[in-house]
């Protein structure tokens, strides 16, 4: 497969469009050979080994991008993502293997499915968080209800 047309390329050129990210932290080895224009990601490249070991000491970013490997331990995966969305960045597109991590999990962790590709004869599948969306305010969750003022006056707590 030409590396022109790697199948993981239109999702990240559409979230680096949506986003107008200015600091972005990339992880793992196959972002590197992926072909994008250098202006595109002018982001900090890192090993998930660095990302897990100095996450709590660099200043969160917009955008963080990870792509995984089966090689990878599925443990380690689970703590580099939570690390990736507790500590290093407000919005996250990581790619993974199935054979690494199943949906359940994933979602677990609070991602959203965004594609599924095949990649040299192995399935892979993209998943996405943006603190931002994650979760909707509800409409209890205002202070109409909490004060209840027509009980002003009227009863002693």
């Amino acid at each position: 497969m030409p590396a022109l047309t790697h199948p993981f390329l239109p999702l990240i050129a559409e979230t680096l469009a949506t986003t107008h990210a200015t600091r972005i932290v990339c992880i793992g080895a196959r972002l590197s050979t992926l072909p994008w224009p250098a202006s595109a990601v002018a982001g900090e490249a890192l090993s998930w080994q660095t990302a897990l070991q100095s996450a709590s000491q660099r200043q969160r970013a917009e955008l963080a991008i990870a792509i995984l490997e089966n090689s990878d331990d599925a443990r380690e995966a689970r703590q580099l993502i939570a690390v990736m969305r507790d500590l290093l960045a407000r919005q996250l597109l990581v790619f993974v293997p199935e054979k690494l991590l199943d949906g359940t999990t994933l979602i677990g962790l609070g991602l959203t499915r965004q594609a599924q590709y095949e990649l040299a004869g192995e399935s892979w599948q993209a998943w996405s968080f943006d603190i931002r969306t994650y979760k909707s305010v509800p409409d209890w969750l205002n202070p109409k209800f909490w004060a209840n003022p027509e009980n002003w006056n009227k009863y002693r707590w």
